[in-house]
This record gives structure tokens, C-alpha cells and sequence, in this order.
């Protein structure tokens, strides 16, 4: 089974693109106080995003549920102690990891920067337009984006371009039928950037594709698909390909939950800074691999945990060496999954 999970680097991606059957300014865009929650999915198969056009069925088949739940906020700039970073915005998007800088004006909604800790993109030089409304189908808007770069202590500039295209409309099908939403409209977004750091001592490109699927009556993507390969030689990252899979938390899709919840695995001390002890209980024999995960979709800590049996379990992780920042500890096994947000001080 592939592992689904979110990349910060895919923040940049303009995955925040919201729209239903005709997006419009007033119905759509975000306003504060708003809030929604997405969950995390995992999938065993190839997802049939090829297909385009009108009329189109998007069979969605092979998805299990990681318990994975973000939270998504959008709060007042004022409230924000970094927005004063990005000028002109109007609006943050914030999931307790990452905030997004947002500007309003006019039809266009353009995003201006975000901020995830040890990883940050301004954009400074051009902002990226998210949405220039109304959007339906056949959509098409082709748009730059350029700015400073922040990766750890490292500093830089980065370049994009993005092509955004409502190229598909049809019924979103769920587990042979468990799970049927039509009158779908699907929104493509492609993204190329470049980014330089170090004064060019470690230069990379970011491919990604992102796929979001809205029905009439609900304001935010009720289904998304991600995709995005990294390359950046000298800093040993060479075609690392990372997706995620997400829907609205209260989307019923008939799948499986396949998760650890707080119950049977836990962090703590959180926030940590020399180690860390993860809690969980197995009510059944079973092999998993722990893994400690930075902003940037690295995996920079894993442990192998063979033929486990039954038990509680209380694992202590050694986390002198890590960076002061957010990361995320992730348990995979065969039949569960989980994940948990670790900040290291």
C-alpha cells in the first residue's frame, strides 16, 4: 500500500482553490470566522485522474481512511503575529502547521506567502492568483509567481508558473457505488517552481499536480488529489515523489478506518527537545515502522518495529540532533496507521 501524506513544500501548489458547478466571489471566497476540516485517505491503486471533459465518472476505488483530521481556519490578519510579513493581506488560513497569506480584491484571490516554521515562501516579488472569478467549466488561467524562499537557515528566491483549468465536470463514484456524488466540477491546477538557495549553492524544481472536485451547495473541495516530485541534488533529494489523498471529514465515502487514535498512540513530552515516548497499545501481532517527519516531507528519523505482539507498548525516540521546529511522527502497519504533530525546542 502507498503512504499518502501532505508535504509542506505542496502549500505553495495553490491547493487552495475553491469552487463549486460556478464559483463566485460571493459564495465561494473564504471569509473570517470560517472553518472547515478535512481527513486523510490512503490508496492502493492508481487514481483514475487521466480523465477529463464532460460527462466524465471518476470511479474512486482502494481508499482507507488514516485518521488523519486538519482543521482549517481562516482568521483576521490582526490576530496573526507573522502576517505583518506578507503586505496587503486579508485573510490567514491556518491548520496549526502552516498559515497561508491571502489577499481579496476585486474578482482576483491571490495568495501572498506562508509560514511553516522552518520553511517559508513570500511572495514578495509577484503574488500567485488563486482564483479570478466566476469559474466553470472550461476556466483557464495561466499565472507567475516569484518571491524570497526561507528553508531552515538556509535563504533564497524562487520562481513559478501555474496553470489553473476547470477541465472536467461528472459523478464522483466511491467504492463501486458505496459512494455516489454527481454533478461534480473538477478543478486542475499544474505548478512548476524553481528555487534557489544559498546564493545558488542548492538550486531544485517542484512538479505538481493538484486535483480538486467541488458539487453544487458546498463552499470548499469536498475530494483532493495531490501530486508532487522534488529535486534538489545538493541537498540529496532526487525525484522524491510525494501525494496526499483528501475529503471533507464529513464526506461518507464507505471506506474502512484504518486508524491509531489518541486512545492507543501518543507523543509526549510535546513539545520535546532530547526524546520523545510514543504510546500505543496492539491488540494484534504486527509490524510497524515509525517514522519522524519534517516540514519539508523528509523522513530524517525511522524505526523498524518487526513482528510486534500484543501489548502496550512505550517506545522512547532520540530526538537530540533535530532542529528546533514542527515535525510529524508517523506509525505505519499493515492494518493501521497514525499520525501526530512533534514540536522539537
Amino acid at each position: 500500500m502507498k503512504k499518502i501524506y501532505l508535504l509542506a513544500f505542496s502549500f505553495m501548489a495553490i491547493s487552495q482553490v475553491n469552487a463549486q458547478i460556478t464559483l463566485t466571489k460571493a459564495f465561494n471566497e473564504p471569509v473570517i470566522g470560517e472553518t472547515y476540516d478535512t481527513k486523510d485517505l490512503d490508496t492502493s491503486i492508481v487514481l483514475p485522474m487521466a480523465l477529463s471533459g464532460t460527462n466524465v465518472t471518476w470511479n474512486i476505488d482502494g481508499l482507507s481512511e488514516t485518521g488523519g483530521l486538519t482543521t482549517n481556519n481562516f482568521i483576521d490578519p490582526s490576530t496573526d503575529a507573522n502576517a505583518s510579513n506578507f503586505p496587503g493581506t486579508t485573510i490567514v488560513q491556518s491548520d496549526g502547521n502552516t498559515s497561508s497569506y491571502f489577499k481579496s480584491s476585486a474578482n482576483l484571490y491571490e495568495l501572498l506567502g506562508l509560514d511553516a516554521g522552518m520553511f517559508v515562501l513570500n511572495y514578495n516579488t509577484n503574488a500567485a492568483t488563486v482564483a479570478n472569478y466566476p469559474i466553470s467549466f472550461g476556466y483557464v488561467n495561466n499565472d507567475t509567481g516569484a518571491g524570497a524562499v526561507t528553508a531552515s537557515t538556509l535563504t533564497g528566491t524562487f520562481a513559478s508558473t501555474i496553470n489553473t483549468t476547470a477541465d472536467g465536470t461528472g459523478t464522483l463514484n466511491f467504492n463501486s457505488g458505496a459512494a455516489n456524488y454527481t454533478n461534480c466540477l473538477r478543478i486542475k491546477t499544474t505548478q512548476h517552481v524553481s528555487f534557489s538557495l544559498a546564493s545558488g549553492f542548492i538550486t531544485g524544481t517542484m512538479d505538481m499536480v493538484i486535483y480538486n472536485f467541488y458539487v453544487g451547495g458546498n463552499k470548499f473541495p469536498l475530494f483532493t488529489v495531490n501530486y508532487s516530485n522534488i529535486n534538489a541534488p545538493a541537498a540529496g533529494i532526487n525525484n522524491q515523489r510525494q501525494d496526499q489523498v483528501s475529503s471533507l471529514s464529513g464526506l461518507v465515502l464507505g471506506l474502512a478506518d484504518k486508524k491509531l487514535n489518541d486512545l492507543i498512540f501518543k507523543a509526549y513530552p510535546n513539545p520535546a527537545n532530547k526524546e520523545v515516548s510514543l504510546h500505543f497499545v496492539l491488540t494484534q501481532k504486527e509490524s510497524y515502522t515509525i517514522d519522524i517527519v519534517n516540514a519539508l516531507g523528509q523522513v530524517v528519523k525511522s524505526i523498524a518495529k518487526p513482528d510486534l505482539q500484543p501489548g502496550l507498548y512505550n517506545e522512547a525516540i532520540d530526538i537530540q540532533g533535530l532542529s528546533a521546529g514542527v515535525y510529524h511522527i508517523r506509525v505505519q502497519g499493515k492494518n493501521a496507521s497514525g499520525i501526530e504533530k512533534l514540536i522539537v525546542e
